[in-house]
């Protein structure tokens, strides 16, 4: 079971990266001289209405987050006798944000505190739980050391007025726990490699929580894209991502920002050779889309979801022989502010 929950965290990691985080470039639908007044107004030259969309908070804000994460993967395949197989994985993360400062230039530095962490994994009759708030043998599993590690243990994020989360910082405490768990055996180099692996995997998954403004200011009904290159597999390809602001809601005295996100992905080759092998894609399909609610009242995500889904059709080649294999993929992500 341990192989298919670690394939079942780096489809979490590679999805993660797809949508919402990862080194993009921007292009940006915006206009030029503008004037700000409070969260929407007029552009001094085109006369449109422009949305204020930044990370405006003071120091104390605290924020409380559930944020999911359901994984699904399907394989048909030799691999598995031409039989499909699935793989599900669902994460529950509990924790809170705390505006810890905030300097002259917007740079946010935010106290994070994980409360638990839950996971539920299954394939075919096989099935696991974690609780990281539950004392048992799954708790034991080396695997899971670092969720228990990072539990009722603060660090700390900086993240520009943008939401482009700079570094992690204050991590000793964590890194500490987890080494002692694992017996001190590690080597140094072992510690280090763990260290940047396991911080750079709560960066895209913080992140993620957040959506990164092309710009402090947007026009009504407008939005931006983004594209990256992302690797799928063994295949390369370019995800772009498409925003659009729908409008502006009044919630409770409260306003709202709604947003809609569409994810394209395209394919930059379908045929590879590898190792004697030639895998080509038949057929293919990958699309996501989102919802985002941006509180601009309180500078925070109030609510966020989004799904990308993955099919491929392949042909497998090697030494005169051939082959089929069915890959799906699925991911669906959804934050909500719970304060």
């Amino acid at each position: 079971m341990r192989k298919f929950f670690f394939l079942n965290f780096l489809l979490a990691a590679l999805f993660i990266y797809v949508y919402g985080c990862g080194d993009k470039k921007d292009d940006k639908k915006t206009d030029g001289n503008k004037t700000a007044t409070e969260f929407v107004n007029k552009d001094s030259l085109t006369g449109k209405d422009v949305v204020l969309l930044k990370y405006n908070v003071k120091k104390g804000d605290k924020f409380y987050y559930k944020l999911v994460q359901k994984n699904s993967s399907t394989e048909k395949s030799p691999a598995t006798e031409d039989k499909e197989v699935t793989i599900t994985n669902e994460i529950n993360y509990y924790y809170s944000k705390e505006v810890d400062n905030v300097d002259n230039s917007g740079i946010i530095s935010y106290k994070i505190n994980f409360d638990s962490i839950n996971i539920a994994s299954r394939m075919g009759e096989q099935s696991r739980v974690y609780n990281s708030n539950i004392n048992d043998s799954n708790k034991q599993d080396p695997e899971v050391i670092p969720y228990n590690s990072i539990i009722a243990t603060p660090f700390f994020i900086r993240v520009s007025s943008l939401g482009k989360i700079s570094e992690l910082y204050g991590m000793e405490t964590v890194y500490d726990n987890i080494f002692k768990a694992l017996g001190d055996t590690l080597k140094e180099q072992d510690k280090a490699q763990l260290k940047q692996s396991f911080s750079e995997t709560i960066k895209e998954l913080l992140q993620k929580e957040m959506v990164e403004f092309p710009a402090p200011q947007i026009p009504l009904d407008s939005g931006w894209v983004r594209t990256s290159d992302v690797p799928m597999m063994v295949f390369e390809t370019v995800a772009s991502e498409k925003y659009t602001i729908k409008g502006v809601e009044d919630r409770n005295g409260q306003k709202v920002a709604v947003i809609n996100g569409a994810l394209v992905i395209e394919f930059k080759n379908k045929e590879i050779k590898e190792k004697g092998m030639t895998i080509k894609i038949e057929n293919s399909d990958a699309s996501g889309q989102g919802l985002i609610e941006y509180n601009l009242s309180r500078g925070c995500i109030q609510k966020k979801e989004s799904t990308v889904n993955l099919k491929m059709d392949m042909k497998l080649s090697a030494q005169g022989q051939t082959a089929n294999s069915s890959q799906g993929m699925s991911t669906t992500f959804i934050v909500n502010l719970m304060n």
